[in-house]
């Protein structure tokens, strides 16, 4: 077999991927994924300050702070008319079909390894109860998918913030690409904006490395009928999908760019990749039915700690989770069936009492943003402990998809950062 056809066997194709051109401040080219910082809007004012007039990935994408408060038809087609914009004024070059190797380090940790592919989307269903070798790992809310489908329909390119997990706890793929440096050529080198950290990039095309890579993830399908995992951006994923099968009813050939999607592939077992919880914060309660109605659970149980630090300390015990409200800290414990997590637990309440109360939640990262937005008059907050990475393959192969927002791949500040890109139209 070629290596197109031992890649095509893992669900991925060989991409000819776009970065800026030389000319190109690589900086405020590149900003932090749109579905962060959300009740932040001083972070992108700050991002917008940085930027200025200069070409960056915030005038392709539309920050979700922002989501509530534009005309979405009107900001779908300023994205996509400046999209097309870039591409006339060549901001953009196009490498040799390949792969991106990518080196990170961030405030949190000394460096976290991944590789910019394509994403074969005939090889990944997001609908409950799948099998296929690349699925998700939370719910996919169906609702959510129209506003992110709209906009990929008229894009003319994919500019990915997916971040993909596979299982390899001897880490072969890496030490490949490690060894195979020398090989690649470098594509860029330079600090993030905001507290981003620093990356590195290199174009990954020599043939005989490419082939022992597409063997080895042949392997690694072999070993785990589960290969990748979708760690970030599934809904954008699912997205990116519904667009390609609208595609193929209309008569889009099988080689049609938009059959892929960008996706940045990481290895669960990565010391640099650290799993975070995500928090929910509840805003503008009118009175204490939410604290009440959580307490009062069958089974539940509370009592009340000094401070964050007494709620953190219990962290990762069976059905233990935080609560706070009017400036006090809480420790609940609510039970549950046997594999089930705290997440579950908690959205077997909140779901149908966000329903029927209409209040407003937002998912929040680290402590300091959760600290600070519960402090709020009339805001309250569920503190949630983080999962296992280990058992993290395991768990999705048994369970299928968790509840949505259920973990975090580092703080919001380490999240993909948008800077390749790829053609979605031939």
């Amino acid at each position: 077999m070629d290596i197109k056809e031992k890649l095509s066997l893992v669900g991925l194709g060989l991409p000819s991927i776009m970065v800026p051109g030389e000319n190109i401040d690589y900086g405020k080219w590149s900003v932090v994924a749109c579905d962060q910082f959300t009740s932040d809007k001083k972070y992108w004012a700050d991002v917008e300050k940085i930027i200025g007039e200069a070409p960056s990935t915030r005038n392709l994408i539309l920050p979700e702070v922002y989501l509530e408060e534009v005309d979405k038809a009107a900001a779908r087609d300023s994205i996509n008319d400046r999209m097309k914009d870039y591409l006339d004024k060549d901001y953009l070059k196009e490498l040799s079909p390949g792969f991106v190797y990518v080196e990170r380090s961030t405030p949190h940790v000394k460096r976290r390894q991944g590789l910019v592919v394509a994403l074969d989307l005939e090889m990944y269903d997001f609908h409950k109860g799948t099998t296929s070798p690349i699925r998700p790992t939370e719910a996919t809310v169906l609702d959510r998918l129209p506003p992110r489908i709209d906009v990929r329909r008229k894009a003319v390119l994919d500019l990915p913030h997916i971040l993909v997990l596979f299982d390899d706890p001897q880490n072969r793929v890496f030490s490949l690409l490690e060894k195979g440096k020398d090989k690649m050529a470098e594509l860029y080198d330079f600090d993030l904006m905001k507290e981003g950290g620093h990356i590195k990039g290199r174009q990954l095309n020599d043939e005989s490395l490419l082939d022992e890579l597409a063997s080895l993830f042949l392997e690694l399908k072999e070993e785990n009928p589960l290969l990748f995992a979708i760690g970030d951006g599934n809904h954008s994923l699912a997205s990116a999908k519904e667009v390609w099968r609208e595609l193929k009813e209309q008569g889009a050939a099988p080689d049609h760019p938009a059959r892929y999607a960008l996706v940045e592939l990481e290895n669960i077992h990565d010391k640099g990749l650290v799993f975070e919880p995500i928090h929910r914060v509840l805003f503008n309660l009118k009175d204490d039915s939410f604290f009440e109605g959580l307490t009062s659970l069958p089974g539940a149980a509370y009592t009340e700690v000094s401070s964050l630090d007494g709620i953190k300390s219990h962290m990762g015990e069976t059905g233990k989770m935080g609560l706070t409200w009017k400036g006090k800290h809480y420790l609940v414990t609510l039970p549950g069936e046997e594999d089930e997590l705290e997440a579950e637990r908690l959205h077997e309440f909140l779901d149908p009492w966000l329903k029927q109360t209409g209040v407003s939640v937002d998912y929040i990262h680290g402590d300091e943003a959760y600290g600070e937005l519960t402090s709020q008059k009339g805001n309250g907050g569920v503190y949630l402990p983080a999962i296992d990475k280990n058992a993290f393959f395991g768990l999705v192969d048994r369970k299928g998809s968790m509840p949505r927002k259920t973990f975090s791949l580092g703080e919001a500040e380490e999240k993909r950062y948008y800077l390749e890109s790829a053609r979605l139209v031939p």
